[in-house]
């Protein structure tokens, strides 16, 4: 019910829908004691049923008390099968495994193609792990007939790799007529005479059945597992001649009285040497214990500030190590993650232990691979963005030709092209300023040209622009920004001079109000229209210099035209008066320029960012305006501080074409941009007013 408040599993919980029914709370878990009068009657119930086992977790999931779930399963299973039904939200621990194996249970591990991709690998990884562990083990698949939109064959296509599992029980789902995911098209449902009042039922498949449980061929997993004393009996004796493993929670391993042993493991291994540092020991830890002698550890910290459950480092001795034993001591680690935090591990592909497949057999994801590192998590990737996004710049120098750098890139300029073909709008990255950067003897243009022979064998040049030949602002780097110089409880943003649509969509893809001054009527038509989807974001057309916005602003970001680089028109195809690109000097460029940021810093609230992505460009002999410096000294002039210089290297593709005239000038054709940081207010506060990002 955390995960999925609006209604439970599906937001179709019928045990939900049953306790509010009745009036109890089911976001509370409950655990019912019996009182010795009831035992009898409860026994005598169980024996007297006319089917040969009994279920555990068909009103709520049995998995936020294994403890208790194994007693019952131990007393009742002398009589019938138990067989337990869970989503596993708290993994069983190996001990667990083997008590349940010699009580005979068979878990029905419930998997659907509408739970999250981690939710599905986690729960997969469950299934297949107490198979390992001799448990009899049932994939039960909550399956739909998914419908031909979009969503439903992407649907469809998981649910056919789940239904490759072995065992597996099929579960269909109920679902009412007027659920919007029936009404979209993407499930098909029936009515079924066979269920009571003639439920509303999701077949995908005909020869699924349905009706009472004593006529069922599955039995819930029963037919797949037929020798049960055998396997009883199995479970038992490798008790009896296994080693006695136990796994110690340390809440410090200094002070544990352990110090000692992890460091010279720890130093041994090499790989896992940090762990020997005092400033490394003051973490928690789990400590493996086989016949009461220590084995090995796994070091760990449950960090409350930052949100987020770290594995650090981890060891066991070679004459034990096994894959499942490791497996063993991860699982006791995440389950000390009592707020559910994202689980974070850095893995690698050569380590003996920390390796990416062994975590995703536990429901792990890779989020970044860096340096032949894999940056895993277990949790919901949104949680873990900024961490992303600061591993990709984590210096002043933001190189944004690098992969994941590109796929983050292509991700947001898939959405913004879906936008722009959802509300008609051509060319969305770059809508209404195609041809702008030096029209059509632009460098783009120049690069992408190639010749070629006609049918009369005459040769005809053509020419492909890069983004049109106009600049476009990286998302990407706008989401750095966002994220990293947002405070923790702002939620406006104020853009002078405000251009193209990248940083309004970012921020109400976010969930953040904007508001972008813009002089052009045709680019504040655009980008309204392809951020029609989000509240809060807008374009007035303006003139930035004068414009004074409404209230005050927790972040004001501008990327504003080099001067006398690109050239804007509006509908009419002439340029807007006031348009600061084509004023005749350039000090009339930043002195109108300028005039439009000291109105915005009177909207910026105190201890909070400024930020400017620029450029610099050139007089008609070649030397530079010096527009970077001269930003820098404004900001120092108007009381704010000049906190970080950025440098942003873009593609150079077109400055190498660039370089083989610009060369013999001595002139070094320009690949970067800056992003210039100012800060208004007390730095020392920054600490405590921004989300911080943790381990990295």
């Amino acid at each position: 019910m955390s995960a999925y408040p609006e209604g439970g599993c599906y937001n179709h919980c019928y045990a939900n829908k049953i306790s509010k029914l009745y009036g109890y709370d089911f976001t509370q878990s409950i655990v019912r004691k019996f009182i010795s009068e009831d035992w009898a009657h409860i026994r005598n119930t169980v024996n007297n049923h006319n089917l040969s086992f009994f279920r555990i977790g068909t009103m709520g999931d049995p998995c936020h008390d294994w403890v208790f779930t194994m007693e019952i399963c131990d007393w009742l299973g002398k009589l019938r099968t138990p067989v337990v039904i869970t989503k596993h939200w708290n993994p069983l621990t190996d001990l667990e495994i083997k008590q349940l194996a010699r009580s005979g249970v068979i878990i029905n591990t419930s998997i659907s193609a509408l739970d999250s991709e981690v939710e599905r690998k986690y729960r997969l990884g469950q299934f297949e792990r107490l198979k390992a562990h001799g448990l009899r083990s049932v994939l039960r698949i909550v399956s739909a007939n998914f419908g031909e939109t979009m969503n439903g064959k992407k649907l469809r296509a998981v649910q056919d790799e789940l239904f490759n599992n072995y065992p597996i029980i099929d579960n269909p789902l109920r679902l009412p007529l007027n659920d919007k995911r029936v009404l979209s098209g993407d499930i098909f449902v029936d009515r079924h005479k066979d269920l009571g009042g003639g439920s509303i039922v999701s077949i995908v498949n005909n020869k699924t059945y349905l009706g009472h449980c004593k006529e069922c061929p599955d039995q819930c997993g029963l037919s797949f597992y037929k020798n049960t004393r055998r396997i009883k009996m199995a479970a038992i004796q490798m008790e009896l001649f296994a080693d006695k493993v136990e796994f110690v929670y340390v809440q410090s391993v200094i002070g544990s009285g352990y110090e000692e042993s992890v460091a010279k493991l720890a130093i041994e291994d090499g790989i896992a040497k940090r762990a020997a540092r005092k400033n490394m020991q003051i973490h928690s830890a789990i400590i493996l214990l086989i016949n009461g002698e220590f084995n090995g550890f796994m070091t760990f910290q449950n960090n409350d500030i930052c949100r987020e459950f770290c594995l650090l480092q981890s060891v066991i001795k070679p004459d034990y190590y096994n894959n499942e034993l490791y497996k063993r001591m991860v699982v006791e680690v995440i389950r000390k993650n009592i707020n559910c935090y994202p689980a974070l591990i850095t893995t690698d592909p050569k380590s003996k232990f920390e390796t990416p497949a062994l975590f995703e057999s536990l429901g792990f994801e890779t989020y970044l691979k860096m340096s032949g590192f894999h940056y895993m998590v277990h949790g919901n990737l949104t949680d873990i963005r900024m961490k992303i996004l600061a591993h990709i710049t984590m210096t002043n120098v933001w190189n944004s030709v690098k992969g994941d750098w590109l796929r983050l890139k292509r991700e947001w300029n898939e959405r913004i092209n879906e936008a722009g073909e959802k509300y008609n709008i051509s060319n969305p990255l770059f809508a209404t300023r195609e041809g702008c950067w030096q029209g059509e003897n632009g460098f783009s243009n120049v690069v992408n040209t190639k010749r070629e022979l006609d049918c009369d064998d005459n040769i005809i040049t053509k020419t492909k622009s890069h983004n049109g030949n106009a600049s476009v602002l990286d998302p990407v780097a706008c989401e750095v920004i966002l994220r990293f110089f947002m405070p923790k409880n702002g939620k406006r943003i104020y853009n002078p001079f405000g251009g193209g649509v990248q940083f309004g969509f970012i921020a109400g893809a976010n969930g953040y109000e904007y508001l972008a001054s813009e002089i052009r009527q045709n680019q504040c038509d655009a980008n309204n229209k392809l951020c029609s989807d989000f509240l809060g974001v807008q374009w007035v057309k303006s003139d930035s210099s004068t414009y004074a916005p409404d209230g005050m602003y927790d972040l004001i970001f501008t990327c504003p035209p080099y001067y006398r680089v690109e050239k804007y028109i509006d509908y009419d195809g002439v340029i807007p008066d006031g348009e600061i690109n084509s004023l005749d000097s350039y000090d009339k460029f930043r002195d109108t320029l300028f005039a439009g940021y000291k109105k915005a810093i009177e909207h910026l609230n105190d201890n909070c960012f400024f930020v400017v992505m620029t450029g610099d460009s050139r007089d008609k002999k070649g030397a530079y305006y010096c527009s970077e410096a001269e930003t820098e000294l404004f900001f120092k002039e108007n009381g704010l501080s000049v906190y970080n210089k950025i440098i942003y290297l873009e593609c150079e593709f077109t400055r190498l074409a660039h370089a083989k005239k610009t060369l013999n000038h001595r002139k070094f054709p320009k690949r970067e941009q800056k992003i210039i940081i100012a800060y208004k207010g007390d730095i020392s506060a920054i600490k405590d007013l921004y989300t911080p990002v943790g381990r990295l």
